[in-house]
């Protein structure tokens, strides 16, 4: 299945969808069941550290413990930047990810011992929850799974973005929207690296992923011109002034598309 048809499934399986994600982009001969076997066995595996006889609770604990200390689970700090940290597949082999990707696996098997956990997309930093009798208790993946207070939250979300907290920011994440801060990531690392190729794909499933988000056309236009496919980068970028002609940088972008359409012609 390909991630337009994951993301279309209600309700979405987000690891497969995440392995659908990595193999769009990066490896396009990904073994997507052998990685879902690996979530499956790392669940089993975790039977024997996570009691069913303890409280939910404690049983969050515990696999957070499983994860992150045993199976030796860490945030790359390092290298944050590292496409690698962004695709699941990477953060199995590697034992290494990002906030978000960790906490994707935390889920996931959670998910498959029968705890509540969902995924929490603060500005700045993913972390995940339990939910225990109408009570959500937050787990920061990328720290070795550590227990946060709402005021450990608010710190993380100031240190990493400078914003002042809002509660609903600790909602449940969609996994759509979890979906998109992935691929968001990505796009900012591949543009930042100038691979172009690589961030045409990313933002070529963002706008899969938000096709009511004419911003996309747009930098999938950009991406296009500076990947040496102008013809490409018009269409989008035309595509991108239909759906918003009144956007700011409409007249910069009309203006600078034909000159550089015109050149490009003249060249062949």
């Amino acid at each position: 299945m390909d991630f337009q048809n994951e993301i279309r499934q209600f309700p979405i399986n987000l690891p497969r969808a995440a392995l659908t994600l990595a193999r769009a982009v990066a490896y396009p001969d990904l073994d997507i069941p052998h990685y879902l076997a690996q979530l499956n066995s790392l669940a089993e595996a975790a039977r024997t550290a996570v009691s069913p006889h303890e409280s939910v609770l404690a049983q969050a604990d515990a696999l957070a413990a499983f994860l992150f200390k045993e199976q030796r689970f860490q945030g790359n700090l390092a290298y944050y930047f590292d496409p690698r940290n962004s695709f699941l597949n990477d953060v199995l082999d590697r034992r290494q990810g990002l906030p978000v990707t960790l906490s994707i696996l935390y889920a996931a098997v959670a998910e498959r011992l029968g705890l509540p956990a969902f995924g929490v997309g603060m500005p700045g930093h993913f972390i995940v929850a339990v939910r225990v009798a109408g009570q959500d208790y937050y787990l920061d993946p990328f720290h070795e799974g550590q227990r946060l207070t709402m005021e450990a939250c608010a710190r993380l979300v100031k240190e990493t973005t400078g914003y002042e907290f809002r509660r609903e920011w600790l909602a449940p994440t969609e996994p759509l929207a979890i979906l998109v801060r992935m691929l968001n990531n990505l796009r900012n690392v591949y543009v930042q690296y100038q691979q172009w190729e690589a961030a045409t794909a990313v933002i070529q499933l963002l706008n899969l992923a938000e096709p009511d988000v004419p911003q996309h056309l747009r930098d999938l236009g950009f991406i296009y011109f500076q990947n040496g496919a102008p013809r490409l980068a018009a269409a989008s970028l035309e595509a991108y002034l239909q759906a918003r002609p009144n956007a700011p940088d409409a007249d910069a972008i009309q203006h600078n598309v034909s000159q550089a359409i015109d050149a490009w012609a003249r060249q062949n």
